[in-house]
């Protein structure tokens, strides 16, 4: 059995064995923690199975996973369970229970007639988001979906036209004059800068389920039903204010607990001399709030500034007990302020209440301030005014994102004060429902949970199962909340109190990595769990596999950041890996995809090949972002970086001495002006000089062309021209090209680019396919996708790299949980140029920390991949004044575990220094990039027959246009256009009854194919003789008959490699009891030897015909043969194709 599918559970007694068992209880509810490695996918099929042995309907069981992946695996497993029941009894218990829990289960198919081995759709295992689908479609009116709409995976350039529309309604016509003054509100926060607000509204747009429950208070519509309208602004500042108050009273109160009842009379006292003292100094101090205290402060809100005094009195900036203290503080150098210095050096705190009393200068005011206010106001009414706009733009393009419907989902359910007529439905028929990964759950996919079990009661025979490993919680991204796996094994889930369990035993890895992983990452993980920061604490997990002597946790330190050495390191681990353990899987795994840039450069420079899927940025290829640039520049003259990247591309290749010459001085000139300055021309070399003389023209010639061709035909005429296709020198580079220019006539519209921004996201997102031909033994990954998954050896590269930074939201905001009411946080962010937010502040702390807390879970997620070795490699840069290493930023995952791991870090350095004294480093430093570019006098090389090279103004035309301005076309791509319309006519004729192709009727189709003018006349001449050239030729007349088995535009879809490859045959039916598929080819070809050109064509295209052949003879037996048939020539050519007929 294939091992993905295959993992050995339990051979004898676990540890855990007891609550594996218990968790099959069928009566009662559980939460399960399962950490890595602990078999929680074995006991969800196990506890599935024994469902199913005893419900009445399999669908009455409904197990949820996040991804279609998870889900297929599951009823993969599931299903082969079920066939193996009739097999005889597994030899390992873990196997023969799961035998055991089948046979029970295919008994009771049996009995009740389920047939599911021929209907395995009966057993409900799907996705969150297939749940949610299928709730639209049962209440699309209640909803508000309406008809069918594809989901789109990403709708950022929906987001950004909803956001554009909302700020236009500054000065729309007919627009409330509440709406303007909000948006002018905004605008003026934000110093009016229409572009920044136009995306902070895009970004929200794209979270809006997470907010949009709280924000709307008065909207155009009751945004789907999501909550009871909050009852106004007044209302719900009172609301917002009482939650920053109980935020405020609970820290205090803790602060106070904790303060010795000993020192707290003094310490007032010591408050109120200090304060005094500073007044009468007229200093500024934090410390003069505690003037007017009349005793030790309470936990009353309004007790913070006293209590953030007596912090300032205590402790440093950094937290620490002041070690001195003198008249800044309060304390003057006099008998009183030195007696008083004595009494304070006597007040002792423990850590823990030395820790809270520090934090407790971060809290903000227990109120918003007016200013705070109107901003928040404003945005209460913009917000749902973006989400009424983003849905206009929805019905629009006919699509919806994964959020709308998730929406949607629990609007069918409806409010818990009265449920839908499909709520009381799902009640009725979902009598047990798993949940997978519940670590990973949202605030709105909770709430969606929460509505399906609202009417479930203790005791009524309805159970839930749900399992996670808060450990591995690491898609907040995606906004899921760890806190609300923490919530549900406390408080529960609605009226269901399901029953903590705890797996420990681990069947994935080796003692080593275990064991590495116990020690390590025990103290990287919080002491205590937190709802509110995403805290959760470590679990240790005990090793089930024996020891093994390859199984190994070795760390690779470097100095400073030296990019190309780490990478060549992790070449050197995959192959010596490779020698080792040849059958063995690798994979290389890393925060971010940007981090894997040198490490896939170095792969392919030393041949190991390797599969990688979205990591290899197409958008970080030279070509691509040569493109690019030459794109940008075109469209925009006045864009400098673009003008400057095509003059350093290698078709011009100037150096960057000369780039300096021509453009170094600040002059308010275009790039485009400058080239044809003939001062600034003579600062440059010869060499600069005759290069720009022979791109020159091609750009002028582009320049006249812009308001007249399409842009992708404008970028790819002027980069061929150029010499651009002649600059590359693999077959990857010609494809990275073609896959910027197929992406550039997508979006092009008319003559330019409607979105610019959208479309250098779309660039940003293009990737290299994965290598299909490598074995996949070596394999790239960003952590998050490869959690899941296992590998026999793990390295972790880039441990000391920064992750990109967070940009400010446009709204701050924080739920959590007191208890079983929620509560909530909001804050608008701080104004362009402003002081600092203290509210915005603080929930930007709480952000910091659940992301610092998660990076520490992602590192566990990586080491726990691994089942024998795991490699870390990480830099520390050297800390010169006491000649040890500096801490690590905070944000790197090095951070997270440096206390444990900084002295195994420090010796393996002095391994790899004594091997090499002078490292890697001056190498890599020493290596330069070489400059690529064409020869100086370069010129284009004799083109291929099939292609025509000609100006699209011809002097010798009288009647040409554009006289004075000679430009460029390849003829191809008006034969493509020609070709297109000539098979679109051919589909639908027949003979001998054919269709009329008349002038104008493929004048009209030519057009709407981008043609115009001289080109259109033109095209529109080919196209009339390739159709009168086969109307009128016997073979063509034969070839447009009707025929058995007849067939136009066949589309065939057939699996290669792997992956499904789709192809559409011209023209096919069977004559005489053979197979003909023919393919049409609008070449043309002038001067002699057209025999010799239709031979080279039908080399050309054999393997194509062939491989049409092949598909065809997959579906139907019978003898087949091949023709190519060339209108334009009355050309013909065919040959039997020789696979094996069945």
């Amino acid at each position: 059995m294939n091992r993905r599918y295959r993992r050995t559970i339990v051979v004898e007694p676990v540890a855990d064995q007891q609550q594996r068992l218990e968790a099959l209880d069928t009566a009662r509810s559980f939460i399960v923690q399962a950490p890595a490695g602990s078999g929680k996918t074995e006991l969800l099929i196990q506890r599935f199975l024994a469902l199913l042995a005893r419900v009445d309907r399999p669908e009455a069981v409904v197990a949820i996973t996040f991804t279609r992946k998870a889900a297929a695996e599951m009823r993969h497993r599931i299903v082969a369970a079920l066939g193996s029941a009739a097999g005889p009894r597994p030899t390992t218990p873990h196997e023969a229970h799961t035998w055991k829990l089948a046979r029970e289960a295919v008994s009771r198919n049996d009995r009740l007639g389920w047939r599911l081995a021929e209907h395995p759709a009966r057993m409900r295992i799907q996705t969150i988001d297939s749940l949610c689908a299928m709730l639209v479609r049962r209440m699309p009116w209640v909803s508000r979906m309406g008809a069918a709409r594809r989901p789109v995976d990403d709708a950022g350039h929906l987001y950004a036209r909803a956001a554009r529309r909302t700020v236009s309604m500054l000065d729309a016509e007919g627009a409330p004059a509440d709406v303007t003054g909000a948006v002018a509100v905004l605008l003026a926060h934000l110093d009016n800068h229409f572009g920044r607000v136009e995306q902070l509204l895009s970004v929200m747009l794209g979270t809006r389920d997470q907010w949009m429950r709280h924000v709307v208070h008065r909207s155009p519509s009751d945004v789907l039903q999501e909550a009871p309208a909050p009852p106004g602004p007044e209302a719900l500042r009172a609301h917002l204010e009482a939650s920053l108050r109980e935020v405020v009273e609970s820290n205090l109160t803790a602060v106070r607990a904790g303060f010795p009842e000993l020192f707290r009379d003094e310490t007032a006292a010591l408050a109120r001399f200090a304060a005094s003292n500073l007044r009468a100094g007229n200093r500024a101090s934090a410390i003069d709030a505690c003037h007017e205290m009349t005793g030790f402060p309470g936990s009353d809100a309004e007790s913070l500034p006293s209590w953030v005094g007596i912090a300032e009195m205590l402790l440093t900036g950094q937290g620490t007990r002041r070690r001195s203290l003198n008249v800044n503080q309060g304390f003057p150098a006099t008998d009183a302020g030195r007696d008083a210095k004595e009494l304070l050096a006597r007040i002792d705190l423990d850590p823990e209440t030395t820790e809270s009393l520090h934090a407790l200068r971060t809290l903000p005011p227990p109120r918003f301030d007016e200013r705070q206010w109107d901003v928040l106001n404003a945005l209460m009414l913009l917000l749902p005014m973006a989400v009424e706009q983003l849905r206009l733009v929805f019905r629009e393009e006919g699509c919806v994102d994964f959020t709308e419907i998730g929406i949607g989902a629990r609007a069918a359910l409806g409010p818990d004060e009265s449920p839908t007529d499909l709520a009381r439905s799902l009640d009725d028929r979902i009598t047990h429902l798993l949940i997978d990964e519940f670590q990973d759950t949202s605030q709105s996919q909770y709430g969606l949970l929460t509505r399906l079990i609202r009417d479930w009661r203790p005791d009524d025979g309805r159970t839930l199962f749900l399992v996670g490993d808060p450990m591995q919680s690491i898609y907040g991204f995606r906004e899921a909340e760890v806190g609300l796996f923490l919530q549900a094994r406390k408080n529960g889930v609605g009226a269901v109190n399901p029953v903590p369990l705890a797996l420990s035993v681990n069947f994935r890895s080796h003692p080593p990595v275990v064991n590495w992983v116990n020690r390590v990452l025990r103290d990287a993980f919080p002491l205590s769990e937190d709802f509110l920061s995403g805290a959760v604490t470590y679990e240790p997990s005990e090793a089930f596999k024996a020891d093994h002597p390859d199984s190994c946790v070795r760390f690779h330190p470097f100095l400073d950041r030296e990019q190309e050495t780490e990478a060549e390191r992790v070449v050197e681990i995959i192959s010596d890996a490779q020698a080792r353990r040849p059958d063995e899987t690798i994979a290389v795994l890393v925060h971010a995809r940007s981090h894997l840039a040198g490490i896939v450069s170095a792969l392919r420079r030393n041949g190991v090949r390797f599969r990688a899927v979205e990591i290899d940025a197409l958008g970080d290829r030279p070509v691509v972002r040569d493109l690019l640039a030459l794109t940008r520049a075109l469209l925009h003259p006045g864009d400098r970086v673009a003008w400057l990247a095509i003059l350093r591309a290698p078709w011009c290749g100037l150096t960057l001495t000369d780039l300096e010459a021509l453009a170094g001085v600040n002059a308010p000139f275009t790039v485009w002006d400058l080239l044809q300055d003939p001062a600034r021309r003579e600062r440059l070399s010869q060499d600069a000089r005759s290069r720009i003389d022979r791109i020159m023209p091609v750009l002028a010639d582009a320049f006249a062309l812009r308001a007249r061709l399409p842009i992708r035909r404008l970028v790819e005429g002027v980069w061929s021209t150029l010499g651009g296709p002649a600059c590359l020198e693999t077959r990857t580079e010609r494809e990275d090209a073609t896959a910027f220019l197929d992406l550039l006539e997508r979006v092009q519209d008319g003559l330019g680019i409607p979105d610019e921004k959208a479309f250098a996201d779309d660039v940003a997102r293009l990737f290299a396919p994965s290598d299909i031909e490598a074995a996949g033994d070596v394999q790239l990954l960003t952590i998050h996708r490869a959690k899941g998954l296992e590998f026999d050896t793990v390295i972790l590269p880039g441990l000391g790299r920064l992750p990109r930074s967070e940009d400010p939201r446009l709204l701050m905001w924080h739920e959590y949980a007191r208890g079983r009411q929620s509560r909530l946080l909001l804050a608008p962010i701080r104004a362009t140029g402003g002081e600092k937010d203290p509210l915005y502040a603080y929930l930007a702390r709480i952000e910091t920390q659940k992301r610092e807390n998660e990076r520490t879970r992602l590192l566990y997620v990586a080491a726990t991949r691994a089942r024998k070795c795991l490699h870390l490699l990480g830099h520390a840069v050297p800390d010169p004044e006491n000649e040890s290493l500096k801490t690590p930023s905070s944000r790197t995952l090095l951070a997270r575990i440096w206390h444990a791991v900084e002295p195994e870090f420090m010796e393996a350095l002095k391994d790899y220094e004594g091997k090499n004294p002078e490292g890697d480093t001056a190498v890599a430093k020493s290596r330069g990039v070489p400059l690529r570019r064409l020869v100086a006098g370069w010129t284009p090389g004799p083109l291929p027959e099939d292609i025509d090279f000609k100006p699209l103004y011809d002097p010798s035309d009288p009647d040409g246009e554009e006289p004075g301005h000679p430009t460029f076309e390849w003829v191809t791509e008006l034969q493509r256009r020609v070709g297109i319309v000539v098979h679109r006519m051919l589909q639908r004729m027949y003979a001998p009854d054919l269709l009329d192709f008349s002038e104008e009727r493929l004048r009209s189709a030519l057009r709407q194919e981008g043609l115009a003018g001289n080109k259109l006349d033109e095209a529109v001449s080919r196209a009339l003789s390739a159709l009168g050239n086969i109307v009128a030729d016997e073979r063509g007349r034969w070839i447009l008959s009707r025929h058995a088995h007849d067939e136009r535009e066949l589309a065939l879809t057939t699996v290669l490699n792997g992956r499904p490859r789709q192809y559409v045959v011209d023209r096919t039916f069977v004559f005489e009891g053979r197979r003909w598929i023919i393919d049409y080819k609008t070449s043309a070809h002038t001067g002699g030897d057209l025999e010799g050109f239709l031979d080279n064509e039908q080399q050309r295209y054999r393997s194509q015909l062939e491989g049409y052949a092949g598909v065809m003879q997959s579906l139907e037996s019978g003898p087949v043969n091949l023709g190519l048939y060339f209108p334009m020539l009355q050309g013909w050519r065919s040959w039997t194709y020789l696979g094996n007929p069945r």
